[in-house]
């Protein structure tokens, strides 16, 4: 039944992947014979004249075996003839319009064998996914909590949706099941669309029921085979679990792809362990910040999913959080809302990491932004969308500084009087401008332009000061206010 695909292989000089073997003697082809193109009468031949045509020119050992959606295949990378055999044949995205060029060829699954499976799972049940989530628990929700403006309770059964430019890429529906402390979710449906990164759907989709779980202040156990109930046109209408009866096969295939096996200890659900090295694997971070989160969770006693709640949910973003766990020993103390308000040394010293914090968080976002409508263009509309300009940071925890690079040079940099010609900036964030400070920053040995950044209402330095002075916009009362409402997001964010 493989005639194509040997053919294929024959002619490129490439070795037969063993799982597409395997899959065949299972008889696993001939079950998903309408979903593949390796039973189609000219189905691989067809997708290898596509991908000729596509904007980017396909390796020649990427073996098309199905269709993603209207603009990518799904392609075995073959091995070379007289190449080791490996024990994976992955299964990557070929796209066929031009897209950046990171995302072509992402991992879609780590073997074919394992992706067919899935593959023929996932489709299996996905109609009677979404019929329950569009046809049953949306509309039951909208008339039972949106239509009278009722904020629902944990263990209300509440729909997720998930667009991108107004394509529906997911849809799932959970609940707080009190009987195991942990997630009840009787639906799940995700889908890959042409101008959404590959799993991107699965990604957010387990971003948030990840922190939904975190929030609930259970146990972090997500299952898929608890009964479910809710009022549909007046009358229960009860869910025996998801209708694959087990951690959902999209929802796997994403975790093998960062590492992380689902469903191992228990089919049907997501162990509390399994949830946390998920919710590290899928929280974006960059190197620098994921060494030093992995260090805090090992020797610092701070869990993971406090750390990737507060960087999802925004509460703290990755630059500040980096500045906190490499400059301060009190983080765990912070993310956990902060010391007690009598005990004033350590709330002063929390305070003072916190400062420093926000205002280069504040810094980085200025200089990392493009504003359109203030750069003088002729656009009426104020774009909202990414226009990041791409500054990376790195954080110097002996001098509490931080560098920007990346920079333009050309730009002038924010909250001074048009300084340019700056291309490495290093600040540090300090809450007053005295000689002793002055004199630190003087000596320090660290890359690029440096700078004191100090918050708007500073007492002007009693010396005339050889460096650079940034001046945030806000107050340090202002900056305080907003300390105090994210300590306090940190305290209750766990329920």
């Amino acid at each position: 039944m493989l005639t194509e695909a040997r053919a294929f292989c024959a002619a490129k000089g490439l070795l037969m992947p063993q799982s597409l073997v395997d899959a065949e003697a299972s008889g696993l082809v001939a079950a998903t014979v309408s979903l593949t193109l390796l039973c189609r009468e000219g189905g691989i031949e067809d997708a290898l004249r596509i991908m000729a045509s596509g904007f980017f020119n396909a390796p020649v050992n990427l073996l098309p075996i199905a269709t993603v959606d209207d603009a990518s295949f799904a392609c075995v990378v073959c091995l070379g003839d007289g190449e080791e055999p490996a024990n994976h044949d992955p299964v990557v995205r070929w796209f066929l319009s031009d897209v950046d060029h990171k995302h072509q060829a992402a991992l879609l699954d780590i073997d074919a064998y394992d992706y067919l499976v899935s593959l023929d799972e996932e489709l299996s049940s996905r109609e009677e996914g979404l019929r329950r989530v569009l046809d049953q628990i949306g509309p039951a929700y909208e008339h039972s909590h949106l239509e009278k403006e009722k904020r629902p309770r944990d263990f209300v059964v509440r729909p997720l949706r998930i667009a991108c430019q107004n394509v529906i890429v997911a849809l799932g529906a959970i609940a707080q099941d009190s009987s195991f402390d942990g997630l009840s979710v009787p639906a799940w449906q995700t889908c890959e669309v042409p101008h959404v990164a590959t799993h991107e759907a699965n990604r957010a989709l387990a971003a948030l029921t990840l922190c939904d779980a975190f929030q609930n202040g259970g146990t972090m156990e997500i299952r898929f085979d608890r009964n479910a109930r809710i009022l549909h046109k007046g009358k229960p209408l009860d869910f025996n679990g998801h209708p694959e009866q087990q951690v959902p096969s999209s929802l796997r295939r994403f975790g093998r792809t960062v590492g992380v096996t689902l469903g191992a200890d228990d089919p049907a659900a997501i162990t509390p362990r399994e949830a946390r090295e998920l919710f590290l694997a899928i929280t974006p971070m960059p190197l620098d910040l994921r060494a030093r989160v992995d260090d805090a969770v090992q020797h610092r006693g701070i869990t993971p999913e406090r750390i990737c709640f507060l960087l999802l949910s925004q509460v703290w973003r990755e630059i500040e959080m980096d500045y906190l766990l490499a400059t301060s020993g009190r983080t765990a103390s912070i993310l956990s809302g902060g010391a007690e308000w009598a005990d004033r040394l350590a709330r002063q010293a929390e305070s003072e990491i916190c400062r420093g914090a926000i205002t280069v968080g504040m810094l980085y976002r200025r200089l990392n932004s493009t504003d359109a409508a203030a750069a003088g263009t002729k656009s009426v509309v104020r774009v909202i969308e990414d226009c990041t300009k791409g500054v990376d940071w790195t954080v110097y925890s002996d001098e509490a500084a931080i560098t920007f690079t990346g920079l333009h040079a050309n730009d002038s940099i924010p909250w001074t009087f048009g300084l340019s010609g700056v291309d490495t900036l290093t600040v540090f964030p300090r809450t007053s401008i005295n000689p002793n400070v002055i004199d630190e920053i003087a000596s320090a040995k660290v890359p690029g332009h440096k700078a004191l950044l100090v918050p708007g209402d500073a007492l002007p330095p009693t010396l005339r000061a050889p460096i650079t002075v940034l001046r945030c916009p806000d107050r340090l009362a202002d900056i305080d206010k907003t300390i105090e409402d994210r300590l306090l997001k940190s305290r209750i964010s766990r329920g």
